[in-house]
């Protein structure tokens, strides 16, 4: 379960990391701002791309422990029903 979890911070940090590539992109002719167009593109490229990497790593991690799980389900013994717990 901790790596289903990992995976779903992991996408979430990713979403936002487009979330961001695209707001930058959206004020992209705003004049009001300190940062320079060279600047703000190359942010949104690496914005991008990090977050295109952490959504595919997430779904990579996400499958590897969903797999695991599986795994794990098959390997324990049933529980007997007329044991005392």
């Amino acid at each position: 379960m901790v790596g289903k979890n990992r995976s779903y911070l992991m996408g979430i940090v990713g979403g936002y990391l487009i979330y961001i590539a695209y707001e930058l992109f959206s004020n992209r002719n705003d004049q009001n701002t300190t940062m320079t167009p060279a600047a703000r593109i190359g942010f949104i490229v690496f914005f991008v791309l990090v977050g295109i990497a952490l959504l595919v790593f997430a779904f990579r991690l996400w499958f590897a422990a969903n797999k695991a799980e599986k795994e794990k389900k098959d390997e324990d013994p049933p529980e007997n029903e007329n044991s005392l717990k």
